[in-house]
């Protein structure tokens, strides 16, 4: 591992876009980028990444729901990825979650979404995985 390259890579990450990221193609700024997000996500909402924060699954419903898997982690921090995209053609159709009561930001993008249905291929237009995080409980 070039630890010097990640250095300077993660040094980058702040004035970078998640449009920009993606545009990078195979350097492994993505991935760092992912990793990055995640854990200042982990050092904000603690609670909902310790022994209390039980996963809930969130049921995708429509036409490509077999390609959406989402998940809530202690009620405040929401997964939603993508699988099987072969078959996909990033093509969501009809495919919503239907998000808790809340405001929600993506800590991918920085886009913000009040809890209710949401179509799942606006929650990962940006970004090809999402990582939303309830900023408050009420709009």
């Amino acid at each position: 591992v070039d630890f010097g390259h990640r250095l300077h890579l993660l040094g980058r990450l702040a004035s970078l876009s998640a449009e920009d990221i993606l545009d990078r193609g195979a350097d492994g700024m993505a991935k760092l980028y992912v990793i990055q997000r995640a854990l200042q996500a982990r050092r904000r909402h603690p609670e909902a990444f310790g022994p209390e924060g039980v996963y809930r699954p969130l049921q995708a419903l429509g036409s490509k729901a077999g390609h959406a898997l989402a998940y809530l982690r202690g009620g405040q921090c929401l997964t939603v990825a993508p699988r099987l995209v072969v078959g996909l053609g990033d093509d969501w159709g009809d495919t919503w979650l239907e998000l808790p009561a809340g405001v929600w930001a993506n800590a991918f993008t920085g886009e913000r979404r009040a809890g209710g249905r949401q179509a799942v291929g606006s929650l990962l237009a940006r970004f090809p995985v999402g990582l939303w995080v309830r900023e408050r409980e009420r709009l």
